[in-house]
């Protein structure tokens, strides 16, 4: 999840520090009519294919992208170390990222 735009994981933090902050989770992004730029680049990377991982990805990938709007793909790649892909889509959401960052 995003606490005022940085990148948390939701299951180390407790409820309680997250009163009076901005939290924005996978559902906040975008809707289904109006998917977020990042939602609509894993979609046509084909980059979500378990789902274990697509929401911590997406999340961590729009604070880096708010961040650093045109990241290198070796930031992209650090921004993204802490989240574990189980299904081997990893390149895939790296260019899913780099699509979504040329957008802006």
């Amino acid at each position: 999840m995003l606490v005022d735009g940085q990148s948390i994981a939701a299951c180390e933090t407790p409820a309680w520090w997250v009163d009076g902050k901005t939290v924005t989770t996978i559902e906040g992004l975008g809707t289904p009519q109006q998917p977020h730029r990042l939602q609509r680049a894993f979609i046509a990377e084909q980059a979500a294919q378990c789902g274990y991982c697509t929401s911590g990805m997406i999340i961590a990938a729009a604070a880096l992208l708010e961040r650093e709007p045109r990241p290198t793909e070796a930031r992209v790649r650090e921004a993204l170390v802490r989240h574990l892909c189980r299904c081997g889509s990893h390149n895939r959401i790296v260019r899913a990222v780099l699509r979504a960052a040329s957008e802006s």
